[in-house]
């Protein structure tokens, strides 16, 4: 079933992708990293490095406030962490009035866009060298960006802005690594004004998706990483953006598999993909991350429950004190909190998101968006006028 799906979407968006090809152009922003692009649209541009209590070492960019505004330390912080083996580019690859990042700027909001460990930007640590060091650096799930990196980016904001309370935005991946964190530290519900949780991802059971083959093929992939030492997973290469300009530009015959890439990535939605924009989108993902957070995916598609990391009867009784490994417990996410899901979302499916809305003890808002896919709630043709305009009016009432 999933090899047809997988070959559905692949023939119908190239196909489509011969539609209304006309000379080769590129977007004047393609081949910029998050830097360029934020100064290149005339924001001002911060970059900060914390270092989690495990010792990673990581990024987050800023953007202070908006074209036509200056700074101070009375605009409202937010975090906006991306996705599975995304960036901080992610909420700035769209352009102004397009992209969340740059909207929140020049709606008097203090932007900051958070890259977690093991991406382009945050590929660093202490005394661990990613590419000697594999196993010990890589080891890492959510669980820990939860845990670890999440709380190193929202104390160095408090602390930077000398405010109590910022809002949170997370994208996938940067929605599980929040319900991780705020269900288990609980005293950083405290600290979170509202939490926007686009495309959530906490139950699993319902998914269909490449993660899947994390759990059909677990055996074997445990095997692989065993013997291949290979710990990374879709690390960010230089190169990539040069391919993606020659590829994918409108105009290139090839365009229809970039479109097709995208689909099997995010779910199909022709009416909200951007086409233009994928040697943009491209040139910075994918950023990098772990294999363990496949695998971890998987084991969550497995047992149907959101829980840590099942590390086998005898590491589990080591590390958690018991045999299998804990739930996370989503009633003690007491800080308010929004969800934003798609119907035609392959990862965050309506049954799961029922039962995570069902479950949090303070739900402020809770989406479901006709004809989005998962990556069109950040990227959609119309996120700013269906998503973001309506996170900007929750956020209103904080």
């Amino acid at each position: 079933m999933l090899a047809k799906t997988i070959f559905l979407i692949y023939f119908v968006a190239f196909v489509n992708g011969y539609e209304g090809l006309e000379e080769r152009s590129l977007p004047s922003d393609s081949g910029l990293d998050v830097r360029g692009l934020i100064e290149h649209y005339g924001y001002p541009f911060e970059n900060y490095t914390v270092q989690t209590e495990d010792g990673y070492i990581l990024e987050i960019d800023r953007i202070p406030y908006g074209r036509n505004s200056s700074g101070n330390n009375t605009r409202p912080p937010v975090l906006l962490v991306p996705g599975y083996f995304c960036s901080s580019a992610d909420w700035v690859n769209m352009g102004p009035e397009k992209s969340l990042g740059f909207i929140l700027a020049d709606k008097g909001y203090d932007v900051w866009l958070g890259n977690y460990r093991g991406t382009r930007w945050s590929r660093k640590h202490a005394w661990l060298n990613p590419d000697i060091n594999r196993k010990a650096y890589w080891t890492y799930s959510f669980q820990q960006i939860g845990e670890y990196d999440l709380p190193a980016f929202i104390d160095h904001i408090l602390t930077m802005t000398n405010q109590e309370k910022l809002f949170y935005i997370g994208h996938a991946q940067g929605t599980t690594s929040y319900f991780a964190l705020t269900s288990t530290r609980t005293q950083y519900n405290d600290k979170i004004r509202l939490s926007i949780n686009l495309s959530p991802i906490a139950y699993c059971s319902h998914m269909t998706s490449f993660l899947n083959l994390f759990a059909i093929f677990k055996i074997p992939i445990e095997i692989y990483l065993s013997l291949t030492q290979n710990y990374e997973f879709l690390r960010y290469q230089p190169y990539q953006g040069t391919i993606a300009e020659i590829f994918c530009q409108d105009g290139a015959v090839t365009q229809g598999l970039c479109v097709a890439g995208y689909y099997l990535l995010g779910g199909y939605s022709p009416d909200q993909i951007n086409k233009t924009r994928l040697p943009v989108i491209l040139t910075n993902t994918p950023a990098g991350t772990s294999n363990r957070q496949g695998q971890h995916y998987g084991q969550l598609i497995l047992t149907k429950k959101f829980q840590k990391y099942d590390y086998g009867i005898v590491e589990n009784l080591k590390i958690y004190g018991q045999p299998t490994p804990p739930q996370y417990d989503l009633s003690k996410i007491t800080a308010p909190l929004g969800l934003y899901v798609g119907d035609r979302d392959i990862y965050a499916k309506k049954e799961d998101t029922d039962q995570t809305a069902a479950e949090v003890s303070n739900l402020a808002v809770y989406r479901y968006i006709k004809g989005f896919s998962h990556l069109d709630v950040i990227w959609g043709i119309d996120a700013p006028s269906v998503v973001f305009n309506d996170i900007l009016e929750q956020m209103g009432q904080y």
